[in-house]
């Protein structure tokens, strides 16, 4: 009793601390970051804008972040046209513009969307592109083409802003009074590229150009506004868990510990010895064969049984056949000419072959060692 007290105190332990480390690592990728983060202004890792708004801000620019379904951002703007809304996508994306966003935009408004996707094409992954703010470093094989259509009634389609001889990277639509511009890169003017000052001025231009207001759109990185009614995360901390990977994590961990306090305290049935594995007969027999001829001393049926088998297997790879013995100097010779090696330790080997004598145990394994060094390919 005493020992199944002392087993169970032993696994309890070894539970908490598997359970401990389970919800460091659950913590630890929890705060990894979300994937929408990606594009955020208020990232600070290397694909996020937080340096490229903070310029903005710094230059005086009327910025402002978005945390509202685009339905609110359409009445906000109803009476007060020229904003642009910059979409930065987490991952690239088709553009697909609802009927309330073409609207919007007829009524002379902007829309500039990062990260949309086109074909990649076999050209180098990074390229500096020429624009009016200098050479833009571009990290992307994707481009637009010309005769690129998205189904939207516009009369100026794939008016290129930046691009090359492969298609155009950035790209502007007419669409009423307003124009849509979209982009083969999310990462134009991220944290990561703060050292090639043409990139964030090229984005600097396309959200202020006949724009009064620039508007960051960070509901798509899950940010909301206290007061929108579709908050994920609304409600207690319950509903919060059920929604994260955490609580399966955890669930998963004290199954586990219940499957091994189970698998390690279970009393049914006897003991089973697991059997010897049983010894194959040949090995058994060539071990018994040798025991024997060590006994007896008898290298010279070694030499001879064991120099034949070996003489002929060289044969064959010399091309001499393998069916009988050739003489020694025929295959020293073939060796020589095939290998362009010393031959003395082959004529050693094939001497004794020819006229086997009794060895002593130490001169019996320095001669298979001697067979074991000469390889011929």
């Amino acid at each position: 009793m005493e020992d199944f007290k002392k087993l169970l105190k032993k696994y309890w332990q070894l539970g908490f601390v598997v359970l401990a480390v389970m919800i460091l690592l659950t913590l630890a990728t929890a705060t990894g970051g979300d994937p929408r983060q990606a594009g955020s202004s208020y990232n600070a890792a290397a694909n996020g804008y937080g340096a490229w708004y903070q310029m903005m801000l710094d230059r005086g620019v009327k910025i402002e972040r978005w945390k509202k379904p685009f339905a609110e951002l359409a009445k906000a703007q109803t009476d007060n046209q020229g904003a642009t809304l910059l979409q930065i996508n987490s991952e690239l994306t088709q553009l697909q513009l609802t009927n309330e966003q073409q609207e919007w935009v007829k009524l002379g408004n902007t829309i500039v969307v990062l990260g949309i996707m086109a074909p990649a094409e076999d050209i180098p992954f990074q390229s500096d592109l020429d624009s009016t703010q200098g050479a833009v470093r571009i990290e992307t094989t994707r481009r637009l083409k010309p005769n690129r259509v998205w189904n939207l009634p516009v009369s100026v389609l794939n008016e290129p802003i930046l691009g090359d001889r492969s298609g155009h990277v950035i790209t502007q639509l007419k669409l009423g009074k307003g124009r849509v511009i979209v982009a083969t890169t999310s990462h134009l003017a991220a944290n990561a590229y703060q050292d090639f000052r043409p990139n964030y001025e090229l984005l600097a231009k396309l959200v202020t150009t006949d724009s009064q207001t620039v508007i960051v759109d960070e509901y798509i990185h899950g940010y909301h506004d206290s007061k929108t009614e579709d908050v994920p995360g609304k409600g207690d901390v319950f509903e919060y868990l059920l929604r994260t990977p955490l609580v399966i994590a955890l669930f998963n961990t004290g199954l586990g510990i219940l499957v091994l306090f189970w698998q390690q305290n279970r009393r049914f049935g006897k003991v089973v010895i697991p059997k010897p594995p049983e010894i194959e007969n040949s090995e058994a027999y060539i071990q018994a064969l040798g025991g024997v001829l060590q006994q007896a001393n008898s290298s010279e049926f070694v030499i001879q049984n064991v120099g034949k088998a070996t003489q002929l297997n060289w044969q064959k790879r010399l091309g001499l056949g393998g069916e009988r013995l050739v003489e020694p100097a025929t295959l020293i010779t073939a060796w020589e000419n095939q290998t362009n090696l010393p031959a003395d330790d082959l004529r050693a080997v094939l001497g004794l072959i020819a006229e086997p004598h009794r060895l002593t145990p130490k001169e019996l394994n320095i001669w298979l060692k001697k067979i074991q060094s000469i390889v011929i390919p």
